[in-house]
């Protein structure tokens, strides 16, 4: 996939939430700088574990409006946090094989990361008990 076909299937794997093609259009060392992080996430499990939660936590998930240049494509969403409205961009960069090298996303207002954040935790923290619970009885 190139150009504007792996975008067109970028745009519809995420509005269709279908994680398990995302790793297709991935590069192996894929970096994602994500908004809520300092340091990028490196490689497609990473990048795929964190879109997915995020997305398990957005509603109403829309893009909207789609700029392009030599570097690169950006796109503009939108969605919800809980009540909190948000609009952000994903800036992604193609290597030659059509594989997504580089991702950028940014969001705002800052009231929608920290609500995004404190539910990922909640989440992650959900599931690593019960992960525990689980070997416990299996032990």
């Amino acid at each position: 996939m190139r150009g504007y076909t792996a975008l067109d299937e970028w745009q519809r794997i995420f509005v269709q939430r279908d994680w398990n093609k995302l790793p297709h259009l991935l590069a192996d060392d894929v970096t994602y700088f994500n908004p809520g992080d300092a340091m990028p996430l490196r490689g497609k499990q990473a990048v795929v574990g964190s879109l997915g939660l995020s997305f398990s936590i957005f509603e109403n998930f829309e893009y909207m409006r789609h700029f392009n240049g030599d570097e690169g494509h950006v796109l503009e969403f939108r969605g919800y946090v809980g009540d909190t409205a948000f609009t952000g961009i994903d800036i992604i960069r193609f290597d030659l094989a059509g594989k997504i090298m580089d991702l950028v996303v940014m969001i705002r207002p800052i009231a929608a990361i920290l609500e995004l954040g404190e539910e990922a935790a909640r989440r992650r923290a959900s599931a690593s008990a019960s992960a525990s619970a689980n070997k416990t009885a299996q032990d």
